[in-house]
């Protein structure tokens, strides 16, 4: 599979299918490319696809240092500027949406459009950080054995968690990254830049997506970041939780779909 080096970085994607289009797809905190399988798969008969591992996450390890989702934005560009893509449909789940959309803020002419999904506009709050701090902990000395099913509990809703062999899938990714690896990308996600009051400035075509199961992201934040991008408008699926890509991926599939036919019209 393809990868490019950003500062010593390796930054591991997919690229498959054809098209008009570029899109980006980039997943959630403790998760991996391999969540928007299912997603690329349908894409790529109508658009070039990348499916990226976040640094910290899937193949994109080890890193040399901590991070920041500002480092991620750069890494979807880098990935771009390796593809030799100007612009890129850009879409995001929670880490990987809040570095969608400050890309999309700090380098609009990146970005074509934007589908943000479990989006949280806001930092963390000072007892988030507390609460982070001490998961980021447990992670770096213990695994993630004594907190995986609190981590399943946050990443996906209840209706998926009825399926044993899915639910295995979620646990075996999770054990095989790297404790550093897991500590590191927590510690990102609690420094997470503040996105409410800049994303006015957005005028690519934006869909937010909510899960209507999701515990870890209320669906007002994702109501926020609607309202105050100019012309944004919001899907809420059923019976998905906060990793929707991997919940419901036909369903993201055509929400992406039908961004993909407004942007050709």
């Amino acid at each position: 599979m393809p990868s490019v080096m950003r500062d010593g970085q390796a930054v591991v994607y997919d690229a498959l299918g054809s098209g008009r289009e570029t899109v980006v797809l980039a997943h959630n905190l403790m998760a991996q490319r391999g969540t928007f399988a299912t997603v690329a798969g349908v894409l790529a008969g109508r658009a070039r696809v990348l499916a990226i591992d976040l640094r910290g996450h899937g193949e994109s390890v080890p890193t040399r240092r901590g991070f920041t989702v500002e480092d991620l934005a750069d890494d979807l560009a880098a990935v771009l500027d390796a593809e030799g893509v100007a612009r890129a449909v850009l879409v995001g789940t929670s880490l990987g949406a809040s570095a969608a959309a400050w890309l999309a803020v700090t380098r609009p002419e990146r970005v074509r459009g934007l589908v943000l999904m479990s989006v949280t506009p806001y930092p963390a709050t000072a007892i988030d950080r507390l609460r982070f701090a001490a998961l980021a902990t447990v992670l770096r000395t213990l695994g993630p054995g004594p907190v995986l099913p609190a981590i399943e509990g946050q990443l996906v809703g209840p209706e998926q968690r009825k399926r044993a062999a899915e639910m295995e899938a979620v646990r075996r990714w999770i054990r095989a990254t790297p404790r550093r690896e897991l500590m590191r990308s927590v510690q990102a996600w609690a420094r997470r830049p503040a996105l409410a009051g800049r994303l006015r400035t957005i005028a690519a075509p934006t869909v937010v997506v909510a899960g209507a199961e999701d515990r870890a992201c209320p669906r007002r934040f994702m109501a926020a970041v609607m309202a105050e991008i100019p012309g944004a408008t919001m899907e809420v699926i059923p019976g998905a939780g906060h990793s929707v890509q991997f919940e419901r991926p036909a369903a993201v599939a055509a929400v992406i779909g039908a961004l993909l036919e407004r942007l050709d019209a």
